[in-house]
């Protein structure tokens, strides 16, 4: 019987694969199909059709390809079992990666959202459970932040989350500043003994900060004195702390828009 051999277009057309896609497989020498010395065009046979179903079986069970060309070398099935199981694992992480991804992007998209409503308002809002985990200086003290890495998941979490300051001031204006790591909670962990921050009761507003729109300039005493001259209009005491996180930034003009986030906690009545 003639042995039937198939062109490059037949293969793409039976396996539903790009050109780039067979042409790594070959780099990669998943198959090695013939050429013809005539015109120098490849010719696929049934085995070939064979190795590329195996491999893109393989492939949609998160193998590499380096992997596959050594499962075409010879393994044993307990070797296989083995390799699985790790390809699980580590896909067990990356989908748990991603669900933290998407909950940090629909938390960003909702902020979007209340920027409509809250930018340069005030209103009064319960201040999140968070967890101090480590201070710092200063934001712009850059050579401390490797001291700070070590609490926080740089594959899951990003830094500018994970910082907030807080200031404190008297009825003279500001005293100090206090940049912190945190860790959102939902409630409080009582069998973890820990620093926690939690206020019933905080003025809140947002506010835009940024050389697109102030320069260099630095406006945390306007906006404080902006946000405690409402409180006190609406008869408000407040506690002598703030706290400041940066929820968005984009660009205009090259130009950051930082977009502040500011917690004043208050005497509960």
């Amino acid at each position: 019987m003639e042995r039937v051999t198939y062109k490059t277009s037949q293969i793409l057309e039976i396996l539903g694969v790009s050109r780039d896609a067979l042409r790594y497989y070959e780099e990669q020498g998943i198959v090695k199909p013939n050429q013809d010395v005539t015109n120098n065009y490849r010719k696929y046979n049934n085995y070939d059709i064979y190795t590329l179903l195996v491999a893109d079986f393989y492939k949609k069970r998160n193998l590499s390809m380096k992997e596959v060309k050594k499962l075409q070398e010879g393994r044993a099935i307990e070797e296989l079992e083995t390799l699985l199981e790790i390809k699980a694992e580590q896909l067990e992480e990356t989908i748990q990666n991603k669900k933290h991804m998407l909950k940090k992007i629909k938390e960003t998209k909702a902020f979007c959202e209340e920027l409509k409503e809250h930018l340069n308002q005030y209103s009064i809002r319960e201040f999140p459970t968070y967890e101090v985990v480590d201070e710092f200086s200063d934001f712009y003290s850059f050579m401390e932040y490797p001291s700070i890495l070590g609490n926080v998941d740089v594959i899951k979490d990003d830094i500018l989350s994970k910082i907030m300051r807080e200031f404190t001031f008297d009825d003279n204006g500001l005293l100090d500043t206090k940049m912190y790591i945190v860790e959102k909670h939902e409630t409080i962990h009582k069998e973890k003994v820990g620093c926690y921050l939690q206020y019933a009761k905080c003025i809140y507003t947002i506010v835009e900060d940024g050389r697109y729109r102030n320069g260099n300039n630095d406006i945390k005493n306007k906006i404080f004195e902006s946000t405690l001259e409402w409180g006190n209009k609406q008869g408000l005491k407040p506690k002598g702390v703030a706290f400041v996180n940066t929820r968005l930034i984009t660009y205009l003009d090259n130009k950051e828009r930082a977009f502040l986030e500011i917690y004043i906690p208050v005497e509960e009545e």
